[in-house]
């Protein structure tokens, strides 16, 4: 059932039960202060005729009691045609003797009016006689050892008939207001779970896999915030699976390459080994196919080795020392210099003395292989700087080379496993790709940032910062590429 329908449903009840119960207290206050008022003037009539007849019998009270009784027959007469109305009949019993009856049907007169009744009060009671209602009133006074009951009977079904009459009404009027407040609500609950049927039509646009689905809905009330958090939640939620598909996109890249940059290798060994196998060679072309093998299988061996620490280096964290920069710069220089002298590369490093914390060879690593790269990049003769310098509360490498530049386009794709920006000069210098990879996640292990500017022809600089203290920087690496 619909949440509408819902609240039309529980409305119209307790509307319907808050009315009638309204509607039973007000035509049972009514017809209670139309009954109270039947009978004081019940009671006031009986008492009229009560002191009529005690009247007219205060000449013949020295009688005898059969001159009495003849007497209160004259009396009712008179007394009936003086005082009692249309709609009322007057009674006398003396005794045990109905003496006057206005209309002849004394046997109708209940016997329990005369319980209990003493001199100066007096009983009434209640009945119904076919579809009419009727009080009876009666008083008592002693005459001769004798009780005189003066009894008179009123018609209240006109009480009764108001009674029924505004039962009626308040049931028409019941019906009349439950029939509009039912259109009305129905109107006002649609009105208001429109927006929650907006909501979850987009719900299940959503979960159709339509992810770029958003609720239009903007109020000022619980539903406009629900719809509100929903666009949110959709918007993490289609990042989250543009990042998985990403993800996915990566490995299926990752696999692919990879095969691809293994394949060139292994059909490099396997076609001089078979020419060594198969053929007659001399020895200068032994030792070439030889060296083809070796080069190859070195090759091999470094991008397993690079395989290896980017798959552990994901999983697990590092050990962070205490490391002078000094004595790293000067290291990392040492080790560079022989793969630069091969293209007669100059290295020009200056570098402040501070303390930082991480681990020394990762780190070591990560320079040598952005040395490297300006290496790759750079034409024989050229000069790469290194340096470093303390900012504040920070350090700052920074490695310079004169080479070819990165073009724009590739600038934010450098650190993606097996990705190389000129695929032919990076495998004839032994490169695999994965360089730049593991440099990107030893640098965020050690909440470093890094950032690369780059313009054709005119060469590369990369700066990489680190927070000077052992808590580090409290965001993670960062790539920030600018032409």
């Amino acid at each position: 059932m619909k949440f509408r329908y819902k609240v039309l449903m529980i409305n119209m009840i307790l509307l319907s039960v808050a009315l009638g119960l309204i509607g039973y207290l007000m035509i049972h206050r009514n017809f209670r202060l139309a009954m109270d008022s039947q009978i004081k003037n019940a009671v006031v009539e009986n008492n009229l005729a009560q002191s009529s007849v005690e009247y007219e019998l205060l000449s013949v009270l020295n009688g005898r009691t059969e001159q009495i009784k003849n007497s209160l027959s004259e009396i009712g007469t008179r007394v009936s045609a003086g005082m009692i109305s249309s709609d009322a009949s007057f009674y006398i019993r003396y005794g045990e003797d109905y003496l006057y009856a206005s209309d002849g049907a004394s046997e109708l007169i209940p016997e329990n009016l005369f319980e209990n009744l003493t001199i100066g009060s007096k009983n009434y009671i209640l009945t119904k006689e076919g579809n009419r209602h009727f009080i009876y009133v009666s008083s008592i006074s002693t005459v001769k050892d004798l009780d005189l009951n003066v009894i008179s009977k009123r018609d209240i079904s006109e009480a009764y008939t108001l009674m029924q009459r505004e039962i009626r009404y308040f049931r028409l009027l019941l019906v009349t207001i439950l029939i509009t407040c039912s259109i009305l609500m129905y109107i006002i609950s649609f009105l208001l779970t429109r927006p929650m049927e907006q909501l979850n039509r987009v719900s299940d646009e959503f979960a159709r896999g339509n992810y770029t689905a958003r609720s239009s809905v903007h109020t000022n009330d619980e539903i406009g915030l629900l719809s509100d958090k929903y666009n949110n939640m959709a918007e993490k939620v289609e990042l989250h699976i543009d990042e998985l598909n990403d993800m996915i996109r990566r490995r299926d890249q990752f696999v692919a390459d990879f095969t691809h940059e293994i394949k060139t290798p292994m059909t490099s060994i396997i076609g001089y080994a078979d020419t060594l196998r198969s053929m007659e060679l001399s020895r200068e072309e032994q030792i070439m196919s030889m060296n083809y093998i070796f080069s190859e299988g070195k090759r091999l061996e470094a991008m397993s080795m690079k395989l290896f620490d980017l798959i552990y280096l994901k999983g697990n964290e590092i050990d962070k020392k205490e490391i002078h920069t000094k004595t790293l710069a000067d290291e990392i220089v040492s080790s560079a210099k022989p793969l630069l002298k091969q293209k007669e590369i100059s290295i020009h490093s200056v570098s402040e003395d501070a303390v930082i914390y991480g681990d020394k060879e990762l780190l070591k690593s990560v320079f040598l292989n952005l040395i490297d790269n300006a290496r790759k990049a750079s034409d024989q003769g050229s000069s790469i700087h290194f340096t470093g310098k303390k900012e504040g509360d920070s350090y700052i490498f920074t490695v310079t080379d004169e080479g070819c530049g990165i073009p724009e386009e590739e600038l934010n794709r450098i650190c993606d496993e097996f990705y190389m920006v000129d695929k032919s000069r990076s495998r004839k210098e032994g490169g695999a790709g994965l360089g730049m990879s593991l440099v990107k996640i030893i640098l965020e292990r050690h909440n470093a940032n890094f950032a690369i500017q780059s313009t054709l022809g005119k060469g590369t600089e990369i700066t990489v910062k680190f927070s000077i203290g052992k808590e580090g920087n409290e965001h993670g690496a960062q790539d920030e590429t600018k032409e």
